[in-house]
């Protein structure tokens, strides 16, 4: 047997065994490195979702420049969220970092009400706030036709333990599929309904305001894997918050593929779980990551402010 056959043969069981296999992500195309820019430092968070940022301070009368403001916004594409350490922002100033990337409009329910110091984000307090469906992986108002670009929390108060938040890079995760059952997935598309888990009934009490929000926002046909606007890389847009069935499909068919997709958001190997400091904060492009609280502090007091971005 010549060199050549041998090569063949080994190439050969190499393909077999990596066809035999779970897909492994190419991690050149997620980590990253620790950068300076200006006063600013930056550094992965985890392997395939987030980063650090330190040396930033945004106060009123302090000016942030416009290659300050790029840098971080294009870290934010590149990670997919970004956290701020405690000290870069006060809780009067957070709608100030909010600005950095867009502009914010109030979206809460009687049961998150906006701070008295912003009117345009709102408070989620664990003491207030009982309906629990951010303790669900989801995409910050997936039910919405126009989806908004990036969401922003700050760190009120954070209990003594747990409150930590995750992450899961919804692209990596689509990365990860194989690429004939993900060409099957691009050609698909769902019904994202606002109430698929029940979130008006539970979030709005009085039944007209209920029925004026459900007229707001009726269910919305998109695509089960959608493509970032900017990036142009794919994300798994299916949540188990607002998905509701795919098109076309049996129940027991979309239940089954929509179970698949679910379960791949939670892979351990696309996320990432950050643990809250008071006055540190985190903003996420929608459009790259999904989310969920982690509801492991009992009767902790967890206060953060929320603004949605677009």
């Amino acid at each position: 047997m010549t060199a050549s056959s041998l090569a063949y043969g080994t190439r050969q069981t190499d393909e077999k065994l990596e066809r035999n296999q779970q897909k492994v992500l190419s991690l050149a195309d997620y980590v990253g490195k620790r950068e300076n820019f200006a006063d600013l430092s930056i550094e992965p968070y985890a392997p395939v979702a987030g980063a650090t940022i330190r040396g930033l301070r945004i106060t009123r009368n302090g000016e942030i420049g416009a290659d300050v403001r790029q840098f971080l916004y294009q870290r934010l594409l590149r990670y997919g969220f970004l956290v701020f350490e405690p000290g870069t922002v006060s809780g009067e100033d957070f709608g100030l970092l909010v600005n950095l990337f867009g502009h914010a409009e109030y979206s809460g329910t009687p049961f998150t009400p906006p701070p008295a110091e912003n009117p345009q984000i709102n408070t989620i307090d664990s003491k207030i706030k009982k309906t629990r469906m951010n303790f669900i992986w989801h995409i910050d108002q997936g039910f919405r036709a126009v989806l908004p670009r990036f969401t922003a929390l700050f760190a009120k108060t954070v209990p003594p333990v747990g409150g930590d938040t995750l992450f899961s890079n919804a692209v990596a995760a689509y990365d990860l599929l194989d690429p004939r059952f993900a060409a099957y997935l691009d050609s698909l598309v769902a019904v994202y309904d606002i109430d698929a888990q029940g979130y008006l009934s539970l979030a709005y009490q009085d039944p007209a305001e209920r029925e004026r929000q459900r007229k707001k926002y009726p269910p919305i046909e998109a695509p089960l894997i959608r493509v970032h606007e900017e990036t142009g890389k794919k994300q798994i847009y299916a949540n188990e918050v607002y998905t509701q069935r795919i098109l076309g499909l049996s129940r027991t068919a979309s239940d089954a593929l929509l179970a698949i997709l679910f379960e791949q958001i939670k892979l351990p190997e696309v996320q990432a779980r950050v643990a809250w400091h008071e006055g540190a904060a985190v903003i996420w492009d929608n459009r790259i990551v999904q989310h969920k609280g982690v509801s492991d502090y009992g009767d902790g007091h967890r206060v953060l402010h929320r603004a949605i971005i677009d």
